[in-house]
């Protein structure tokens, strides 16, 4: 009898067993699961098809590294002029369909940003991005209330323009990142308020230095989100393991340094966010 007929009827035998002999071969352990993640084909300091590069790139091999999985890039074409926080184009319905297991930087809360895609549920928060305070000047005040009576250079239709009248400043509209920062620059304005990751990894491309984020700065709760993760909310034991390799990242201090390589400044995830009622509290004094 063939050694493949008898090999292949040992397996028949044992009905509930994992019989995996192939006739005339050794049993090999199965491939892990490729770990696939959405990113935007445009949409630095995050992610950039061109040249492969981003934070979020990074981060996701670290996570496919921490958990021994393969990672497969899954870009999606994208408006790289979005300004605001919570208007973007996340590729949530890929997500949804199954064409990826993840998107990263997903801002909170889930009721907000996930509100259209039921199928959808957010990790624990890894970090905080805010709205940074800017200027030219190296003893520059590093609170928001220290803009009353100041131009200050903000990028038009962002939270940016409610937080400087919140705060009695005269908000200096731009329409662009760069022409906010140009502005900057001229002394047009005496301070800027923009948005710290964009910000950052165009600051961290220039040559000129004479301008960045003002130091000891604390970004009040109106200007300020936690980022988290987005998975299908069936797969809980993935977004688990996802919770643990970030947090593993974030207390080894090499989330910090991914962010640093762009120039993006990150906090801790905040204690309290952009609401109405932080936007409230600023303008009260509060």
């Amino acid at each position: 009898m063939a050694t493949g007929l008898v090999a292949g009827r040992k397996c028949l035998g044992a009905a509930l067993t994992a019989c995996a002999v192939l006739a005339g071969g050794a049993t090999q352990a199965a491939e892990p699961a490729a770990l696939k993640v959405c990113l935007l084909s445009h949409n630095a300091p995050y992610s950039t098809r061109d040249d492969e590069r981003g934070f979020d790139l990074d981060t996701a091999k670290a996570v496919a590294a921490a958990l021994k999985r393969p990672l497969v890039l899954v870009w999606t074409d994208n408006n790289p002029h979005i300004d605001e926080i919570d208007d973007s184009d996340f590729p949530v319905h890929k997500l949804a369909k199954g064409a990826c297991d993840v998107i990263l930087s997903m801002p909170g809360p889930a009721s907000d940003t996930l509100r259209d895609s039921p199928k959808l549920a957010l990790g624990e928060n890894y970090y905080g991005a805010a709205f940074e305070l800017l200027s030219c000047d190296a003893a520059a005040p590093n609170r928001l209330r220290s803009l009353r009576g100041k131009t200050v250079a903000i990028q038009s239709q962002t939270v940016a323009h409610f937080a400087a009248l919140s705060v009695k400043a005269t908000p200096s509209n731009y329409f662009s990142l760069d022409a906010a920062l140009e502005g900057l620059r001229k002394h047009d304005t005496e301070a800027a308020l923009l948005w710290g990751p964009t910000t950052g990894w165009r600051l961290n491309n220039d040559k000129d230095k004479t301008c960045g984020f003002v130091a000891g700065y604390e970004p009040p709760a109106a200007v300020r989100w936690n980022l988290s993760f987005a998975t299908r909310k069936d797969d809980e034991g993935l977004r688990g393991e996802i919770d643990a390799a970030l947090m593993a990242l974030k207390n080894s201090g090499e989330l910090k340094a991914i962010a640093a390589r762009y120039g993006v400044p990150i906090h801790a995830p905040f204690g309290e966010t952009y609401s109405l009622r932080a936007l409230n509290d600023l303008q009260q004094g509060r």
